[in-house]
C-alpha cells in the first residue's frame, strides 16, 4: 500500500488517561467520534475508547449511531445535533440506548409519537447562535417536554463559542447562563440528571464548565484545541495519535527555469531534484497546501512545489542524499527528530 493512515493506540489511551486525571472520578467522560472519529476511523476508535473506559460516545446524527450499533457497540450514545425524521422510524429499534437532542417542540413531539421510551437532552443556546433554544425560553420548554408521553428528559447541554481562547470571559458568561437555567428548573421541581457543556478546551482549562459530564473531541486524538489552550494547560500532556504516510513513486532532476505542475505556479531557480508522490486533493491532501506545506523525508522537511493535483503532489528533495523511489514520506505526523 502506497498511502496509509496509522493510529497509535497507546497515544489514544494516554490522552484519555490524562483527561480523566484532571476531571476526577465524579465527572463522566463522553468522547466524540463524529465525522469518522475526526478521520481516525469511527468503529475502530469507538471500540478503543470503550476499552479505555469512556462512559459515552458522541455522534453527529442517527446514521452514525446506526453504524456503531450494527458493529455491535453497546456503549451509551448521544446524538449531538440532528437526525433524519424520514429514516428514524425505520431504525429507531436498532439504535437502542441512544439519547437524542431536542431544541424545538416539533422535534420533541415527533420523538414522542414514535411510541418508544426515548431519553432526550435539551440544547440551550447560550451564545454560539447555532442549534438550541434561548435561556429565557427554557423553563416553559421544559414544562412542555415533561408533559409529552414516552420522553424522559435525561440531560441538558450547551456549546461554547470561544473556549479555545486565552480570555475565558465569554465562556464564563455562557456558563453563568447555563447554570441559571439549571437552577431555575430545579426551583420548579425539575431535576435533570446529566448536565454537559465542556468540550476539550473548556474541560482542560476551565473547571466550572465540567458539570457532571464532559464532551472531549480533538484532545482525545492528541491535538491541542489551540495554542492558547496548550499554553494554559499545566497538568496535562497529550500525544498525537495519527500519522499519514505515503511513498515516493518517481524522482527526477530539473534544470533551472522549468515550471512544475498546473498553471506553472512554480519555476525552478537552479538545478532542482523533485519527488512525485501518489497523493492529491481527491485523497484529502488539500489543494490549498500548494506551495505552502512541507512533507518529511529522511527526517527532513521538503517543500511542496507547484499545485497539488487531484492524485499527485510534487516536493523538492534537492538537499537530500540517497533518496530512492519507495522511500517513506510523512504527510502528517513525525519522522526522526
Amino acid at each position: 500500500m502506497l498511502t496509509s493512515v496509522e493510529i497509535k493506540k497507546s497515544a489514544i489511551k494516554h490522552n484519555l488517561g490524562q483527561i480523566k486525571k484532571i476531571i476526577g472520578p465524579k465527572v463522566r467522560l463522553m468522547v466524540i467520534v463524529k465525522s469518522n472519529a475526526y478521520g481516525h476511523g469511527l468503529i475502530e476508535m469507538a471500540k478503543l475508547m470503550i476499552k479505555s473506559g469512556v462512559n459515552w460516545l458522541g455522534v453527529i446524527n442517527d446514521q452514525e449511531a446506526l453504524i456503531l450499533r450494527q458493529a455491535n457497540i453497546k456503549q451509551p450514545i448521544f446524538i449531538l445535533s440532528f437526525w433524519d425524521k424520514d429514516e428514524l422510524p425505520k431504525i429507531i429499534n436498532k439504535i437502542y440506548n441512544c439519547d437524542f437532542p431536542v431544541y424545538t417542540l416539533k422535534q420533541a413531539k415527533f420523538l414522542s409519537r414514535l411510541g418508544k421510551k426515548i431519553n432526550v437532552h435539551l440544547k440551550i443556546d447560550t451564545g454560539t447562535s447555532r442549534i438550541g433554544i434561548k435561556p429565557e425560553e427554557a423553563i416553559d420548554f421544559i414544562k412542555k417536554i415533561k408533559k409529552l408521553p414516552n420522553l424522559n428528559l435525561r440531560g441538558i447541554f450547551t456549546h461554547y463559542a470561544a473556549s479555545e481562547n486565552k480570555n475565558q470571559s465569554f465562556t464564563n458568561a455562557q456558563t453563568k447562563k447555563f447554570t441559571e437555567v439549571i437552577k431555575k428548573s430545579e426551583e420548579h421541581g425539575i431535576k435533570i440528571k446529566l448536565k454537559h457543556a465542556a468540550c476539550s478546551a473548556a474541560a482542560i482549562v476551565n473547571p466550572p464548565t465540567r458539570f457532571n459530564l464532559i464532551r472531549v473531541g480533538i484532545a482525545g486524538y492528541g491535538l491541542w484545541p489551540s495554542p492558547d489552550i496548550k499554553n494554559l494547560a499545566k497538568k496535562i500532556n497529550i500525544q498525537p495519535a495519527l500519522t499519514w504516510k505515503t511513498k515516493i513513486i518517481q524522482i527526477k532532476e530539473l534544470s533551472a527555469g522549468i515550471s512544475i505542475g498546473y498553471d506553472r505556479t512554480y519555476k525552478t531557480k537552479k538545478k532542482t531534484k523533485i519527488a512525485v508522490l501518489p497523493i492529491g486533493y481527491w485523497d484529502g491532501y488539500d489543494r490549498r497546501l500548494s506551495g505552502r506545506a512541507d512533507v518529511l523525508i529522511s527526517g527532513q522537511r521538503c517543500p511542496v512545489r507547484g499545485r497539488v493535483c487531484m492524485n499527485l503532489t510534487m516536493v523538492e528533495i534537492s538537499k537530500l542524499k540517497d533518496v530512492r523511489v519507495g522511500d517513506e514520506v510523512v504527510l502528517l505526523g513525525r519522522q526522526g527528530k
